[in-house]
């Protein structure tokens, strides 16, 4: 049985301006349209995400959605809920979204969450930052036709537990449009790294600094058999001072002028080739 998504919007009796329900549902499903065909997108996948409606409930409006396409299996649907819910769950704590290095940290939350869901056969996930922040003022126009007091909620799959609730009063102030508008250059070479924190559960980023262009930034590493065999003990923990050689890749953004300094982003380890110790020995992986 293929996974639904349930959209359920619980609106206040009486309430002023009743059509504004209904052009909230359209909004919130359109929206979550558009994170779908993000999510698709950011695993290579050349497809169109569109739902399906299945019923509808009175009462409280509920709409039950599944995505139409063949070409998105259940794994990929459930892997998709999943990185949504997370993104949602993540904007509970805040009650507002403007700036770039916002929907920079959003993207690699969603990066993250994705790739753990996903299979090691498919593509480390990569989320278009400028298409997230049109995704994030669509569900911030969504947000704006529900009134105080109202209750917006996603069912994911097939299980009524896996509910989240929307923040309605969280809004997006940024202009997608006129994010991300900087330079990028791709870089991937071999590097020689120190490890300042590592993640022994998931596939959470590590923090690195580069002794080649002597900067420290985040990375998750991709080379999936070794980050399994490091996770289970097969490698010895690596210490402050021992040294990882790698294949990397990054980009480095510039914003425009006088909008803030350079960035490495979207840093990948590709492939681990050593891992050099400060006790003399060297272990060959």
């Amino acid at each position: 049985m293929r996974p639904e998504l349930s959209i359920k919007l619980e609106y206040l009796q009486n309430r002023n301006n009743p059509a504004e329900v209904f052009e909230a549902m359209a909004l919130y499903i359109n929206a979550y349209r558009d994170l779908g065909q993000l999510l698709t997108n950011s695993v290579g996948l050349k497809t169109d995400f569109n739902f399906q409606l299945n019923d509808i409930e009175k009462g409280s409006i509920l709409s039950k959605l599944s995505a139409m396409s063949t070409k998105i299996d259940s794994m990929l649907e459930n892997a998709f809920y999943s990185s949504g819910n997370s993104l949602f769950q993540e904007l509970t704590t805040v009650s507002e979204i403007s700036s770039e290095n916002q929907v920079e940290g959003l993207a690699a939350g969603l990066e993250t969450t994705l790739s753990d869901k996903l299979d090691r056969e498919i593509a480390d996930p990569y989320i278009d930052r400028q298409n997230l922040a049109h995704v994030l003022n669509s569900f911030s126009s969504a947000n704006q036709k529900v009134q105080p007091g109202e209750n917006v909620f996603l069912i994911s799959g097939n299980n009524s537990k896996q509910l989240c609730s929307i923040n309605t009063a969280w809004r997006f102030t940024g202009k997608p449009k006129e994010m991300f508008q900087g330079k990028t250059v791709s870089h991937e070479h071999r590097d020689k790294l120190y490890v300042k924190v590592s993640v022994n559960e998931g596939n959470s980023v590590w923090s690195f600094r580069s002794i080649s262009i002597d900067k420290r930034f985040n990375a998750r590493i991709v080379h999936k058999d070794w980050l399994q065999r490091y996770q289970s003990g097969l490698v010895p923990a690596i210490g402050p001072k021992d040294i990882i050689e790698a294949d990397i890749s990054y980009d480095v953004y510039t914003p425009p002028k006088g909008k803030g300094q350079p960035q490495i982003r979207n840093a990948r380890i590709k492939f681990v080739v050593d891992v050099k110790r400060n006790n003399g020995h060297q272990y060959e992986l």
